[in-house]
């Protein structure tokens, strides 16, 4: 199946869709008002890759298929996309069974994953406190997991789609009659039409999804004791204190993220220069190394956030070739090839869209 398809959004989910799609010979076109990787998830400096979902085996398998796909872009374009730094997921001291499951579930897959106990993984990790309040639990060590370049790889996948014949088109789509794009005022119809334009979604198509756009606040501090940059830390999920981070493995220093959801109009933290009084606490408790370590530097993270946190790909009601994309919900950046692939299986009718992705 192929003809001609027009992808609005030029962030990974829709790059990795158009790629896909001018892979399997479709005439594809791009919209998107900003350069690839200038806004939303894709704009970022890092990202998190890790395989690990606790009890859901279909995102390890997305993610492990991403992995292998990330690498093979890595070689097609000639950057470095992927750090492989390892992950650690701390669990909270009652364990409830999130990091046992999905080491059941990255054995079955061959993704190599390690258990360990807080203070073994304190231990091998100095940079890491067990933390107050939390001296036991169950964490999980991903040695082949790691960092994504996020701008570098949204690079890499608008340089290989229009290596494929992919155009991309700088201007601004809005949606009429359920779902055609209008492009300065002119319909712009295709066989097939994908919206994957992450935090507009609910804006462009009221009603017709959960999606809301939310901001994380990232903060960055100076790296020092076993936080210098030497590669010995891992990026790490720490589910007992709703943080997460990435070591030093870019110029502004250790990425510290509180998993917070935002509106995306609340006002920023006024203090310039300095990380809000829980943040100092959680570092304290986590990272005494860095308790006192100056900002370097804050980034702004928005994204589009589904109630049940899972993706949508869904039809457009009554439009049977318009299809919606979207609901990263702050993991999605790291399945974008695999992603790409599965959508487009889809929308080829190669596959049926699993209920959990639909719009309601």
């Amino acid at each position: 199946m192929s003809g001609t398809a027009l992808v609005v959004g030029a962030g990974v989910f829709g790059l990795s869709v158009a790629r896909e799609l001018a892979l399997r010979s479709w005439s594809v076109r791009v919209v998107d008002p900003r350069p690839p990787g200038t806004r939303g998830p894709s704009a970022g400096e890092t990202r998190i890759l890790r395989c690990a979902h606790g009890t859901d085996p279909w995102y390890a398998e997305l993610a492990r298929r991403a992995t292998a796909q990330w690498r093979a872009l890595e070689r097609e374009s000639g950057r470095r996309l992927l750090l492989p730094t390892g992950v650690l997921t701390l669990g909270p001291a009652a364990d409830d069974g999130w990091e046992r499951a999905a080491h059941g579930h990255l054995t079955r897959l061959g993704v190599p994953a390690e258990l360990l106990t807080a203070g073994a993984a304190a231990r091998r990790f100095p940079g890491f406190a067990p933390g107050p309040g939390s001296p036991g639990g169950t964490a999980l060590f991903e040695p082949e997991a790691g960092v994504l370049l996020a701008r570098e790889a949204t690079a890499a996948l608008a340089a290989s789609a229009t290596a494929h014949r992919a155009e991309l088109i700088r201007a601004e789509a809005t949606a009429r009659d359920g779902g055609t794009a209008v492009v300065g005022g002119e319909p712009w119809p295709a066989d097939l039409t994908v919206w994957a334009v992450g935090t507009a979604l609910p804006a462009l198509f009221p009603g017709l999804t959960t999606v809301r756009p939310v901001r994380q606040d990232c903060w960055y501090v100076r790296p020092g004791g076993p936080w210098a940059a030497d590669g010995r830390q891992p990026a790490w999920l720490d589910r007992a204190h709703g943080c997460y981070g990435i070591p030093a493995v870019a110029s502004h220093g250790v990425k510290v993220v509180p998993d917070v959801e935002t509106p995306p109009g609340a006002p920023a933290d006024p203090r310039p220069g300095e990380a809000p009084p829980a943040l100092r606490a959680y570092l304290r408790a986590r990272l005494p190394a860095l308790a006192g370590a100056p900002v370097t530097h804050r980034e702004v993270c928005s994204y589009a956030l589904a109630a049940d946190e899972h993706f949508v790909l869904a039809r457009h009601p009554g439009r049977p070739g318009v299809w919606l994309v979207g609901g990263d919900s702050g993991h999605g950046f790291k399945h974008g090839p695999a992603w790409g692939a599965f959508v487009c299986d889809v929308v080829e009718g190669r596959r049926a869209a699993p209920p959990r992705f639909a719009l309601r």
